[in-house]
């Protein structure tokens, strides 16, 4: 998973990840940002669920669910959970590329540190 760090024209942090994981560079640019003390508050989760002292985690934010397992982390937009009034014609796909994403638990944690020093 690669993953790059940069500030936009506003001085915020931007994180943008590569094709298929780009709903985790949202979710850290939309729901993280620089946001030092939820992330000290990941990292000891992450270790938790590492130790096998706990079984999952999930939070849910403006736009964007996290959910963290020994195994995984999956982060799921928010509207990924609507229903669709009518039904979409056959063979349509929806682009959510943006909207799910899915890694391994390692990974993510190095991405996590990764951002925490970048936005320090």
């Amino acid at each position: 998973m690669d993953y790059e760090f940069t500030f936009d024209e506003l001085g915020r942090p931007v994180a943008k990840f590569s094709m298929g994981a780009e709903a985790i560079g949202r979710w850290f640019s939309e729901e993280l940002g620089g946001d030092r003390q939820q992330m000290d508050q990941l990292v000891l989760l992450i270790e938790e669920i590492e130790l096998g002292n706990m079984i999952d985690h999930q939070q849910s934010g403006q736009e964007f669910q996290l959910r963290l397992n020994k195994n995984e982390v999956e982060v799921v937009a928010l509207a990924l959970g609507l229903d669709v009034d009518e039904e979409l014609p056959e063979e349509t796909n929806l682009y959510d590329e943006e909207s799910y994403a899915g890694c391994g638990l390692p990974d993510f944690k190095q991405a996590l540190i990764s951002w925490q020093s970048f936005v320090s």
